[in-house]
């Protein structure tokens, strides 16, 4: 499918959300960066992620082969809720592989949905192995976050809102995990609208896409050591790096130290709780603030799932210095 018909399959799936357009707010720390920046609150999806846009999309165009065959997934938490969700919705069995520190509120969600929970080795790509293997034992489907193409699909009905506003978008921020979500807003405004800088952010706790995809050499066996569990890739997928190599304009690697600031920016700026992993975001505007001066930026809030664990270190934070 073209990239027109693939946004029009999707919407046709998702055109019962009522969640659907997710908010687009502007955000009170703009006017402090001499900037409009508008926050995209995909943290507003019923599971709190942008995710399930993708998630219900798979499931739905793959549901003639899943009538009695189980979908395996391995997941920092947001992926694996979002296919639990759209797996209880389509009467299919989902497992989901987290590794031994994922997110305990996300597995808790996850298991909310009937779906089953296995946590194995001591970080996503550990867990994901595993998930693999045992699907191979199982004769189950693994699906994989940035392999499985509806991902991205779900992801490009964000660029489609936000092209649908009367904001002429000069950057749009886009947190960068396996690079689903990234090459789905950006193939659409590259076909739309290629003016509009496309840039993404990782954190310098595990910069490993930033390497991947701008060609530079990495070690896998390198650990990560980030709060931003979404964006926590040791191993990348090397043809989606590659594939999304060309769509994107720059990558902002944000040090680890700026996130829990910036997440409490956002709750005491704009009201906002969300995960390390989406409020990266608003840290890269204050870390670039000459790059974003006079420029309209959407900023995707990717998600809501703050670890518990965080919160006495997010209280004793400061908010990032915006002058």
């Amino acid at each position: 499918m073209n990239p027109s018909e693939q946004l029009k399959h999707t919407y046709s799936i998702l055109k019962n959300e009522t969640w659907l357009p997710t908010p687009l707010l502007p955000s009170r720390i703009g006017h402090r960066l001499n900037s409009e920046i508008w926050l995209k609150r995909e943290d507003c999806s019923p599971v709190g992620s942008f995710k399930l846009r993708g998630g219900l999309t798979a499931m739905s165009s793959n549901k003639h082969i899943l009538r009695n065959t189980p979908v395996y997934v391995a997941s920092a938490g947001n992926y694996g809720l979002a296919i639990a969700e759209a797996g209880r919705r389509f009467g299919v069995d989902v497992t989901v592989f987290v590794s031994k520190n994922a997110n305990p509120s996300k597995i808790r969600c996850i298991l909310d949905t009937g779906a089953s929970v296995i946590c194995h080795g001591k970080d996503f790509d550990e867990a994901k192995e595993h998930g693999k293997k045992t699907a191979m034992k199982d004769q189950a489907n693994f699906w994989e976050d940035g392999v499985v193409a509806e991902m991205s699909y779900g992801a490009a009905t964000i660029a489609d809102e936000l092209l649908n506003t009367n904001i002429d978008w000069d950057i749009v921020l886009v947190p960068i995990g396996n690079g689903s979500l990234i090459k789905g807003i950006s193939s659409l405004f590259k076909e739309i609208k290629p003016t509009t800088k496309i840039i993404g952010l990782v954190s310098s706790g595990a910069p490993v896409m930033q390497k991947a995809i701008t060609g530079q050499k990495f070690d896998i066996n390198e650990s990560t050591n980030t709060e931003a569990d979404g964006l926590d890739v040791r191993i990348p997928i090397m043809e989606i790096s590659e594939e999304i190599s060309h769509l994107i304009d720059d990558i902002w690697v944000i040090p680890e130290s700026m996130l829990l600031p910036a997440v409490k920016t956002l709750m005491e700026y704009d009201q906002i709780m969300t995960e390390p992993s989406a409020a990266i975001t608003i840290a890269g505007c204050v870390k670039n603030q000459n790059l974003i001066a006079g420029k309209k930026i959407a900023a995707i809030i990717t998600g809501s799932h703050l670890k518990s664990s965080l919160l006495d270190l997010l209280a004793k934070s400061e908010t990032l210095l915006i002058n």
